[in-house]
């Protein structure tokens, strides 16, 4: 085995979930926009394995959270912890390529790429993450995923355009479980 699978094959080893007792570990989180604030002393725990839910009102911070989390949001203060690597002190990029590649995230409404297909959609974090798999592995795990989503095998070749709004969504999530993530994030599913 080439030396470069047997890194990322120890990568992906050292961020096991069961090898740790929290997925997330969230402690006095403030995000504020202006002098909006949405979170504030904002602490929460997340245990390996568990389902969480987080629900409230159009616009009380839950994408804010979401984004926190996965490092598109930089909060105005507080630590977040994801598999015991705090966000903030990953300086080393391919550390922090490692981590990523352990989550999947479904936006709000699919935020699939327009000019690609479904099953080319369901395929980029396979190409960023995998890039010597082969296409015609590419297909297949693009085309288990529509199945597993429950879309019918003909959405795989059509374009977001093509879909209805839930076929999006399920696309949506068909992509996020593209790698076959430890932690999976839905916003609005």
């Amino acid at each position: 085995m080439g030396s470069a699978i047997q890194a990322e094959l120890a990568a992906a080893e050292a961020v096991r979930p069961e090898s740790f007792e929290y997925a997330i570990r969230i402690r006095g989180l403030r995000n504020q926009f202006g002098e909006a604030v949405i979170h504030d002393h904002l602490d929460l725990d997340v245990r390996s394995g568990e389902i969480l839910g987080v629900v409230g009102g159009s616009g009380t911070g839950k994408s804010v959270l979401l984004r926190s989390i996965v490092g598109l949001q930089t909060p105005a203060a507080g630590e977040i912890e994801v598999y015991g690597k705090t966000l903030d002190t990953i300086a080393d990029e391919e550390e922090s390529r490692d981590l990523r590649r352990r989550w999947g995230v479904m936006f709000q409404g699919g935020a699939l790429f327009s000019t690609l297909s479904v099953a080319e959609n369901i395929q980029v974090p396979l190409r960023e993450y995998y890039p010597r798999l082969d296409q015609q592995l590419l297909d297949e795990i693009a085309a288990y995923k529509v199945a597993m989503v429950g879309l019918p095998p003909d959405a795989g070749p059509k374009y977001p355009a093509e879909l209805s709004g839930g076929m999006v969504k399920r696309a949506g999530l068909a992509r996020a479980l593209a790698l076959d993530p430890a932690l999976l994030f839905l916003d609005e599913p």
